[in-house]
């Protein structure tokens, strides 16, 4: 241990008796050696150099009214008529005519004197000089009693001394209140940390604002801290205030839509519904907001709220108790996970009411207090509907929002990000001032009724007088239609020569709408494998596939984040990554089980807890489903071919699939095979190899996980199945 090491640890006795004997030290030398002491050497210098400068100064006085006497006029060279002194300590000259300044040396000899100024001037009636302190002054009690002092400093006072030590005094106990002050409970840990401002009870505050104002610290501890004065005087106003007036600021601030709930309920006090924000990043549409009253005693309050149906909502308790009344039972309650009920102390209340971020105190309450599922913010059905759980598809998203509107045929398989990038398209183009966007899901053939029941009109309007109403509402702004779901569409339209597809091209080419159509298989043969579609170069393809690699990085870790969660280390997110093959909503999917595999108190995601997830049933029900790809048995049966040799042979080809099936007694099937190839990696079953080479036409597994499903034995059975049934088909 070093040298300051030991020092450190010396016991607080010695500290005690170190600073004893040097305090003492100093007021000894200050009475009885006032030359060795720092403080007094000075004043003791400066009191014996101040015979010698007055003496100098005589002598001028002296010279010079003898010049004047006998020349009547002030002498133009000072040097003519000056004594002689030997080792002069003050420097004369004259700033104009009958007035003598004279500067001390500086020198350390000449203590508090050196370097300060006295003027003097001859009074040439009563031949006498008058004397005043110059600048830097000389200090009073140096001076001669008939002289002045420097403009704005105080005459020297004989008892001087007493007043200063009066002075001092007050000093002393003026300090000693301010340190009380400072130093108090409320004050002091406010101003070394001034973040935990926003953490103090919400009663505190009426009296720390007093003591900072009484420090005058105010505005710069608010400033420390963050938090802006109007956000300030609100929270003084709200602590006196009713709990339900509470309840609408807390609202206020978190931008949420607050009523009185409706509904009679059994509990005293105020109940008031919240409509939360769409942005906020959690699954939770409403909640319930309960203002209890402050005379309520906490074992009935506990009660009452055991009691409480919600129906499933979630209750926020917007707690009224004093911090020095704690309520150790309705916390213990809102702690317990089995219950909706989430507790908002007076500490929340306050960081709720002066930070900048209430969303985040009020994600850090729910993610403590219940269940992490009921609040999950992974969507795993349906598009993406929220900004801040929707990740990648930049370059997407940059193609279509950074050109002049255009049709755009979005292709993709089931669950992997068709309608989520719709959606988000709309998102950005809603507010857009030259375009008016729209998002239909039409979920059937019926493009045209869909279209008239969703802007209002009757359902037999044609489609050319939709666009024209929608044209109207759109005041003057370019039409851009996006329609999800168009599979059966489209198959529809195959069948019966394309009539509204060849409207809408004709719409699109008149410049009075364009479109944005997503789909999957149908909609690629429209587009590409049907010379005759008017989909044929209608507009750019866009195909879905996975996640860009950081995007999946985000989807996985930061709606965790945000619930206060996380992956033990990096590793596990990418495995779990590598796992879903990048496809997004098995992503969520993913994420989604490892919250359910979590126990009431872990908030860690480790190996076991992925390792159930990726055996957990909404797993497998989302990797089914790429063997009905297709309305043709026979398309679907060489689908399921393709996949069954994939996973017993580890890859797969066009050559290997038609040597197969030929085995078999299927002949002619390449181009159906072809077919069934382009197929699953549309839908994202498979992929084309590219490590050996770019003209080697190999297919492997798109999702590892998929590839895990099939067992080496059933594999075998299922191939050898499908292609018995192959062969029975074509020899019918």
């Amino acid at each position: 241990m070093s040298g300051l090491g030991r020092l450190v640890q010396l016991p607080r006795s010695w500290w005690r008796a170190a600073l004893l004997a040097l305090v003492t030290l100093f007021i000894g030398t200050a009475i009885l050696l006032p030359r060795y002491n720092p403080v007094t050497r000075s004043s003791l210098q400066g009191a014996e150099s101040s015979g010698r400068v007055w003496n100098e100064i005589i002598l001028w006085r002296l010279a010079l009214m003898d010049y004047v006497r006998q020349h009547e006029s002030w002498p133009q060279d000072l040097a003519s008529v000056a004594p002689d002194i030997a080792e002069p300590r003050v420097r004369m000259s004259s700033p104009r005519p009958f007035v003598l300044q004279a500067d001390v040396v500086r020198d350390s000899q000449m203590g508090v004197l050196a370097g300060t100024q006295v003027l003097l001037q001859l009074d040439r009636q009563r031949w006498d000089w008058s004397c005043q302190g110059g600048l830097p002054p000389t200090p009073p009690r140096y001076l001669p009693l008939n002289c002045s002092p420097s403009p704005g400093q105080p005459e020297h006072e004989p008892f001087g001394w007493l007043r200063s030590v009066i002075w001092t005094s007050a000093l002393v106990f003026g300090c000693l209140a301010l340190l009380r002050l400072v130093r108090h409970p409320l004050i002091g840990p406010a101003q070394l940390k001034p973040e935990r401002l926003r953490r103090k009870p919400y009663q505190h505050l009426p009296q720390l604002d007093r003591l900072l104002r009484l420090t005058g610290r105010r505005s710069a501890v608010l400033r420390a801290a963050g938090i802006r004065l109007p956000d300030w005087q609100r929270a003084l106003r709200l602590a006196g205030a009713s709990p339900g007036a509470r309840v609408r600021a807390l609202a206020e601030r978190l931008s949420a839509v607050c009523k009185p709930a409706q509904g009679e309920w059994p509990v005293p006090g105020d109940m008031f519904e919240w409509t939360l924000p769409p942005e906020l990043p959690i699954a939770l549409g409403r909640c319930l907001v309960y203002a209890p009253p402050a005379e309520l005693e906490e074992g009935e309050l506990v009660r009452q709220l055991r009691l409480l149906q919600t129906g499933g909502d979630v209750v926020l308790i917007v707690s009224p108790h004093h911090p020095q009344s704690p309520m150790p039972l309705l916390q213990r309650h809102a702690q317990d996970h089995a219950n909706l009920h989430v507790l908002l102390d007076s500490p929340g209340q306050t960081e709720w009411l002066l930070g900048g971020a209430p969303d985040q105190v009020l994600l850090r309450l729910l993610a403590t207090q219940l269940q992490v599922t009921r609040i999950s913010p992974y969507q795993t059905r349906g598009g993406v509907t929220r900004e801040d759980v929707f990740f990648g598809r930049e370059r997407l998203l940059a193609r279509v929002l950074n050109r002049e509107p255009a049709n755009y045929l979005v292709v993709g398989g089931r669950q992997l990000g068709k309608s989520s990038l719709l959606k988000a398209v709309q998102r950005r183009l809603q507010e857009h001032p030259a375009i008016a966007c729209h998002y239909i899901s039409l979920r059937d053939h019926r493009l045209t009724p869909r279209l008239a029941t969703q802007f209002g009109l009757p359902v037999e309007t044609p489609l050319e007088a939709i666009i024209e109403h929608l044209q109207k509402q759109s005041q003057g702004r370019r039409l851009y239609l996006l329609i999800d779901e168009a599979d059966l569409f489209f198959r529809d339209e195959a069948r019966n020569g394309y009539p509204q597809l060849s409207a809408l091209r004709a719409l699109s080419e008149e410049g009075r709408c364009w479109f944005m159509l997503a789909g999957f298989w149908d909609l690629y043969a429209a587009a590409l494998l049907d010379y005759q579609s008017p989909l044929r170069n209608f507009g750019e393809i866009l195909a879905i596939g996975g996640l860009e690699p950081a995007a999946c990085h985000a989807l996985a870790t930061e709606p965790l984040r945000r619930l206060r969660l996380g992956f033990a280390n990096d590793a596990l997110a990418e495995r779990l990554i590598e796992a879903s093959g990048r496809r997004a909503n098995l992503v969520a999917i993913l994420c989604q089980e490892c919250l359910e595999a979590l126990g009431p108190d872990e908030r860690v995601i480790e190996e076991r807890h992925l390792r159930q997830a990726m055996a957990s049933q909404p797993v497998q029900d989302a990797l089914v489903g790429w063997g009905r790809l297709s309305t043709d048995e026979q398309a679907c049966r060489l689908d399921r071919i393709a996949v069954y040799h994939t996973a017993q042979q580890g890859q797969t080809s066009l050559t290997a699939l038609d040597a197969l099936v030929q085995s078999h007694g299927a002949t002619g099937q390449a181009q159906a095979l072809r077919r069934s190839l382009a197929r699953l990696q549309l839908a994202y079953v498979l992929r084309r190899d590219e490590t050996h080479g770019v003209h080697d036409a190999s297919y492997v597994f798109t999702i590892p996980l998929l590839q895990r499903q099939f067992e080496p034995q059933e594999t075998a059975l299922l191939l050898k199945q499908e292609l018995e049934g192959l062969e029975t088909v074509l020899n019918s």
